[in-house]
């Protein structure tokens, strides 16, 4: 039935009752009624019956006639404690007296006393006509305690023998022990006496047409030693079970009772169990009961109309804002939120989705949790159980996230946009999607990262402030995704919670999982909360440490330390202030150092050490492998000149550029690409143009900033090198497109605003050269033999002079491009001249 068709006392029962009270006594106006009803009443059903009541009969308030719902003289009493002046407790039917009326009596409620009064008068004893009851005899009559059923005999005694008598080898003073500890009532005993001198197989296979304490009576003999006793299993699938339930006259199991009870739903029209009734009476299945507005409420965290999940002293939470309580994990050990957090056996979330139900999914076949089931019962997993449906705001095929106020599917983007999905924040009272527990995402951010920055049963450490400043700075549900859904970036941050002292970068270099430690580390470098370094010589430094504990001997793990120390990470260390180690020199070392412990490896291997190798050797272990192999040139030198070695060199690996370009066609069919296919990203196509149109090196483009570019509306230049150069269209325009939207996808924007061009995903970091080459390759464009043959080219039509001051090359540089683009032809004539 639609909401709009129902009668108030059906939507809003607090409300009606509430008015009738204050309108029946004016003391109640200080009252918090509704405070009241929620403490008294448990059950909505009963309120929205009192509600129906007292707006037909107001007057059961203060007339005192026993008359109506018991639920009249509970909120009376409650109400009367709570300060009203003029309602008046029912009186009892039968001797007018104010107490708990708990029968019912010729149309009036009655007290206890006089309702058993009743009971007695109407049940004499066949035998002497006493009103003392005591029971009934086998043929359901009445007897008082004078003439009880059991007469002068001990139910149990006789029922032991009963036991005894058969041959299940136990004695009757074993099976009286076994029946008073399952039963200790006469009465009770009694019950099982008739029904084993009715049945008497009832303890061998029969139990479940017995009654329910049969069950027990028969563990508790198997238990003393019974043999051939046999505990009943339900009838109807064969489990053997407690069987407290009655179906078709048998006793059966809790499953194949409410299997019995299969109706079709009248919602859905499936055949299922019922889970409630609408307001007409109709049975509906326990989902189209969660779905029916007739049964929600409002939440008392977010205050949306939702089926409530948990109670509180405010009324009760819907399932999205029930906070589950923090408990230590019985199964995995975790403090985690757990179900059951009160009891000794706390169960988290993650271990409860593991022992849900699996079975083959009768959808796909695919053996998974059951997460749904078909009309007919069949299971189905998550995939098949939450199908794709057209969406109600975009059209498009997807799995529902959310549905409007009509009911309307929506997908998740849509869900996440439509009004329907924001609501006020109940900390922070800001009106947005809402994340938890009726927090938004920034209120539940804040209260994570101070749970997971803080050790088991502690706060967090003071040293762990600028940290935590620091993770509020990126977007809230970027953080929440780290903490919630990547495993290592929240090792990584409990990590630092039981650690000691300030975080530094040394603290973060312990970590093993490097990408997570970066990312990290660049967020608080962004924050201020750690100095500025350079990753890439950190790295370096790592890794050689690595690489030159490979070494076998001693004296030439000392040597390649010194060698390492003075020569290649000392002109990294000396480069010009502001200039970091770019990814390509840190490689071009990493090659020179693994090249040199593969050779001191290759002579320990041959029982040489490197101060009795000769040139033979060296040769023979250079023309043994790839031409990188001369990168040991440079060691050999060292260790001649200081005496470490004999003298020995290696090859010089020469560059001939002109051999490693791509053709001047092939250059300008990418530049046409580039320049016409908007398909590709903004910031590939403008990195592309910079590399094919001026030669610039991929270490070089990552770096440019906003300060390099000087628009004057018409015409963009930039500052490559000391003289500006004018950008040709479009390059121009996508220049601009980069400077206006220059954040790129770094989540925290540092205290200096950014200004690079292309930005990495670390944030306030550029782009890593290596990275950005990875990106011209993936494109089809080669930056190192396209550059080569951008400068061919270039060099060809402008003089070294003007290259340097355009482009921002050495002179030298400049010099060595012409010349390569010339040939050698003129080197030849010069030759010839000077022979003359």
């Amino acid at each position: 039935m639609p909401e709009g068709e129902l009668p108030r006392s059906a939507t809003e029962p607090e409300i009606v009752i509430s008015e009738i009270v204050r309108s029946a006594d004016s003391a109640c106006e200080r009252i918090d009624v509704t405070a009241v009803l929620r403490t008294v009443f448990r059950q909505r059903p009963q309120l929205r019956t009192l509600a129906d009541v007292l707006q037909a009969r107001p007057d059961l308030l203060t007339s005192g006639r026993p008359e109506g719902p018991r639920a009249i003289e509970r909120l009376v009493r409650a109400l009367r404690e709570a300060g009203a002046e003029r309602l008046v407790l029912p009186r009892c039917g039968d001797c007018g007296r104010e107490r708990p009326l708990t029968g019912l009596g010729d149309g009036a409620r009655i007290c206890s006393a006089c309702s058993n009064r009743r009971l007695a008068r109407t049940n004499p004893c066949v035998i002497c006509g006493s009103t003392t009851l005591a029971g009934r005899d086998r043929a359901g009559r009445p007897r008082c305690r004078a003439h009880p059923p059991w007469g002068s005999t001990d139910p149990a005694e006789e029922l032991a023998k009963l036991i005894a008598a058969r041959p299940f080898g136990i004695s009757p003073t074993t099976a009286q022990q076994a029946i008073r500890q399952i039963d200790p009532t006469r009465p009770g005993q009694l019950r099982l006496l008739w029904a084993l001198e009715d049945t008497p197989d009832l303890l061998t296979g029969r139990g479940a047409e017995g009654p329910p304490k049969i069950s027990a009576l028969a563990q508790a003999l198997i238990d003393r030693g019974a043999q051939g006793v046999v505990v009943p299993s339900c009838p109807f699938c064969q489990r053997s079970t407690d069987l407290k339930e009655r179906r078709d006259g048998l006793r059966c199991c809790g499953p194949c009772w409410r299997d019995s009870k299969i109706v079709t739903c009248a919602a859905c029209g499936r055949s299922r169990p019922i889970g409630g009734r609408r307001f007409d009476g109709q049975p509906v299945c326990g989902t189209c009961r969660q779905h029916d507005p007739f049964n929600h409420r409002p939440c008392s965290v977010c205050g949306a109309l939702r089926l409530r999940n948990s109670r509180t002293d405010d009324g009760g939470v819907c399932a999205a804002c029930r906070e589950i309580p923090t408990a230590l994990c019985a199964t995995c050990g975790e403090l985690r939120p757990c179900y059951f957090a009160a009891t000794n056996a706390p169960k988290c979330l993650p271990c409860s989705a593991k022992e849900r139900e699996e079975a083959v999914c009768a959808n796909c076949g695919k053996h998974r949790r059951v997460n749904n089931r078909t009309a007919t019962g069949k299971p189905l997993c998550g995939n098949c159980g939450n199908k794709p449906k057209p969406c109600g705001g975009c059209g498009g095929i997807f799995r529902t996230s959310g549905r409007t106020p009509e009911g309307e599917p929506l997908c998740q983007t849509c869900w996440a946009r439509h009004p329907a999905a924001h609501r006020p924040c109940t900390q922070c009272a800001c009106v947005e999607r809402l994340y938890r527990h009726g927090r938004c995402a920034a209120c539940a951010r804040a209260a994570d990262l101070r749970e997971v920055l803080s050790p088991p049963g502690g706060l967090m450490r003071p040293e762990l402030e600028p940290v935590f400043q620091a993770l509020l700075t990126p977007p809230p549900r970027t953080v929440l995704h780290w903490i919630h859904k990547i495993p290592a970036r929240r090792a990584v941050l409990k990590a630092l919670a039981v650690e000691n002292g300030p975080v530094t970068h040394e603290v973060l270099d312990r970590f093993a999982a490097a990408p997570t430690v970066e990312y990290l580390r660049a967020a608080l470098v962004a924050a201020g909360a750690l100095p500025a370094r350079d990753e890439q010589l950190a790295r370096l430094e790592r890794w050689l440490a690595k690489t030159i504990a490979r070494v076998t001997s001693a004296e030439e793990r000392r040597i390649l330390r010194n060698y390492t120390n003075w020569q290649p990470l000392r002109r990294l260390r000396r480069l010009p202030a502001g200039q970091l180690v770019t990814h390509g020199r840190a490689e071009t070392v990493r090659v020179e150092i693994r090249n040199v412990a593969r050779l001191l490896e290759w002579l320990h291997d041959g029982s040489t050490t490197l101060a009795t190798c000769s040139q033979d050797q060296i040769d023979a272990w250079l023309s043994g492998g790839p031409i990188t192999r001369a990168t040991v040139r440079a060691f050999l030198h060292w260790t001649s000149r200081r005496g470490h070695s004999r003298p020995l060199t290696a090859p010089v690996i020469g560059n001939y550029f002109a051999a490693r370009i791509i053709g001047k066609d092939q250059r300008w069919d990418l530049v046409r690409r580039l320049v016409h296919d908007e398909q590709l990203q903004v910031a590939d196509r403008a990195a592309g143009l910079l590399l094919l149109l001026f030669a610039q090196p991929v270490g070089r483009i990552s770096r440019l900033t906003t300060e390099h570019i000087v628009d004057r509306g018409d015409t963009l230049t930039l500052k490559l090198g000391r003289v500006p150069v004018e950008i040709p269209a479009p390059l121009d325009d996508l220049i601009r497109q980069l400077a206006e939207r220059r954040n790129g996808r770094a989540a925290t924007v540092p205290l200096r605003e950014p200004k690079w061009l292309f930005h990495s995903t670390y944030p306030g970091q550029p782009i890593d050269p290596h990275t950005l080459g990875r990106r011209l390759k993936a494109i089809g464009v080669p930056p190192q033999l396209a550059r080569h043959a951008s400068l061919m080219d270039i060099a060809s039509e402008l003089p070294a002079v003007v290259i340097s001051r355009l482009l921002g090359f050495h002179q030298s540089t400049g010099d060595n491009w012409t010349r390569e683009s010339q040939g050698f032809g003129a080197d030849y004539a010069t030759e010839l001249s000077r022979r003359r």
